[in-house]
């Protein structure tokens, strides 16, 4: 999501007021390098798209923040067991 410019702190303290508001697992990260605005990318774990799809109107973002995003991108990430590398670390001597 991208943020209107100079509106960084704004967002952030609205976030941070309702974030124990939301239900279950929210993450916030901001791109702190690159792009022409603030950035943030939110990761909600699901398990499965029906429980996003379900749960879609109780996650929107808080009101007061809407003013403050230009653009927002979806993006649904799928993790399959058989994308996982198992690495054994090498003994320390």
């Amino acid at each position: 999501m991208e943020l209107t410019h100079g509106s960084s702190r704004a967002f952030e303290a609205a976030i941070a007021a309702e974030q124990s508001k939301l239900q279950g697992e929210t993450l916030w990260y901001r791109m702190v390098v690159g792009g022409d605005g603030p950035r943030y990318v939110r990761l909600r774990p699901r398990a499965s798209l029906a429980a996003i799809l379900d749960e879609r109107a109780r996650q929107a973002l808080p009101d007061k923040v809407n003013g403050l995003v230009s653009t927002i991108t979806f993006e649904t990430l799928n993790l399959r067991p058989t994308m996982l590398v198992n690495v054994t670390p090498a003994p320390t001597r």
